[in-house]
């Protein structure tokens, strides 16, 4: 099918009617030229935002990731000196870890060469932990209580006393037939004694107490009565007892120097907080465990039948099963021993708890390495934990206390079980092979 042929003349005759309506003309001119105009308009806009896109948009959104980039590095670069001091501070908690453990020995001969076979090395060993107890108690300025001789001599002496004689019960020689008074305090207590005898007794008694800060003996120290007679058996247990007591002495030192600190504005025993230390011990029998506070002054002293070790179950704890739950591991990785002693003291109730607080504070050591060739530092450390503690009122008149002038404080006497901890790495290099086996062996279940 043809498509019909449009003449122009018929065209012109279609568009006459224009001439009739020149008002539509206006508008139909501006409507064919907005035509013509928009195609091309709207092509070039859609290059033009193309072109913007390409050399505007897309630099500035890889300016701004620049600049993000650019405050991430700043940041980081800001953060490195906290994070190097974070690690410093990690490295510098992992080295004080140790150094409460690197202390000083008694004597450096004994554990430097495990080939060693002479039993000579030991001595000097068990001097020096005799020494040191009687330095600790130089240190802490300590005294006893009269002895029978003084005592006995002051009775006889008082002119108070003059022309009455020795009359029974009232002078211990011929009642007892021991020769002192203190003999017969185990037959008769202070409340037995006439008036003017026990006036005399407690003068006495209190000038003593002016003359010392704390009432204390070297065998109340657990350890001095052990080496005092210690001889050599065979050299696997003369390695044992030196590892283990020494440890024994670094707990001992711990004590001495918490009392020390307690008194050390006080002028004698009659101001001291701390007035007596009745023993310090690191051993105890089954049959007196769990007993704190019911115990006797004589099973309370040191018995030194034992040599101390390393709490590896409940069935060598003094507690029991300690509320800690801490004990020795016999594990490659163990990362700390465990031991236990107790205390046992008369103090000033007001100052009790100042007592186990200071005890449980952080002290200082020195260290000169394990052999003792290298130069001296200061180190510290706190091991100390208290897991048990009992207080019972003091009766100045009983036996256990009869000698001792304790000034007008209402004192106490504080029982404590305490754990104390040393941390295996600082001295596994120096720790003998037979402390090894003892662990290994202490921690083997029974044998069916």
């Amino acid at each position: 099918m043809k498509a019909p042929k449009i003449s122009v003349p018929d065209l012109l005759k279609k568009l006459s009617f224009l001439k009739n309506n020149l008002a539509l003309l206006v508008p139909i001119i501006i409507a064919l030229v907005a035509i013509l105009l928009f195609i091309p308009t709207t092509l070039l806009s859609r290059g033009l935002r193309s072109r913007i896109e390409k050399e505007s948009v897309q630099p500035s959104k890889q300016l701004d990731g620049l600049s993000n980039n650019v405050e991430e590095v700043a940041q980081a670069e800001a953060m490195e000196p906290y994070l190097k001091a974070c690690a410093q501070d990690a490295n510098a908690l992992d080295a004080a870890i140790l150094q409460t453990t690197q202390r000083e020995l008694l004597d450096y001969r004994v554990f430097a060469d495990p080939n060693q076979t002479s039993p000579l090395i030991f001595d000097p060993f068990r001097q020096a932990f005799l020494a040191g107890v009687d330095e600790m108690l130089r240190r802490l300025n300590a005294g006893s209580p009269p002895t029978d001789v003084e005592i006995q001599t002051a009775l006889d002496s008082s002119p108070t006393r003059a022309g009455m004689g020795r009359r029974a019960g009232t002078s211990s020689t011929r009642a007892s037939g021991m020769g002192g008074l203190l003999d017969q305090r185990m037959r008769m207590s202070m409340r037995m004694m006439s008036e003017v005898d026990r006036k005399i007794i407690a003068k006495i008694c209190e000038d003593k107490a002016r003359t010392s800060k704390v009432y204390v003996s070297p065998v109340d120290l657990g350890g001095y009565l052990y080496w005092s007679d210690w001889k050599f058996e065979d050299r696997d247990k003369a390695i044992k007892d030196s590892w283990y007591w020494q440890m024994a002495y670094w707990m001992l030192e711990d004590v001495v120097t918490t009392v020390q600190q307690m008194n050390r504005d006080a002028a004698n025993v009659l101001q001291s907080p701390v007035k007596r230390i009745m023993s310090v011990q690191f051993t105890q029998s089954r049959a007196s465990r769990n007993t704190i506070g019911a115990r006797s002054r004589r099973s309370m002293a040191p018995k030194d039948k034992a040599t101390p070790a390393y709490v590896v179950n409940a069935k060598n704890a003094m507690t029991g099963t300690p509320c800690t739950g801490r004990f020795t591991s016999s594990a490659a990785d163990a990362a700390m021993d465990v031991m236990q002693f107790q205390v046992s003291a008369v103090v000033s109730s007001a100052q009790v708890m100042r007592f186990m607080q200071e005890l449980c504070s952080a002290k200082t050591h020195k260290f000169r390495g394990w052999q003792g060739d290298q130069p001296e530092q200061t180190f510290k450390h706190n091991q100390i934990t208290i897991l048990e503690s009992s207080m019972l009122p003091v009766d100045r008149e009983d036996f256990d206390h009869t000698g001792y002038e304790y000034g007008p404080d209402e004192v106490v006497t504080l029982e404590m079980i305490c754990e104390y901890l040393f941390f295996v790495p600082a001295y596994s290099k120096l720790q003998p092979a037979q402390v090894q086996d003892d662990v290994v062996q202490a921690a083997a279940p029974p044998q069916r």
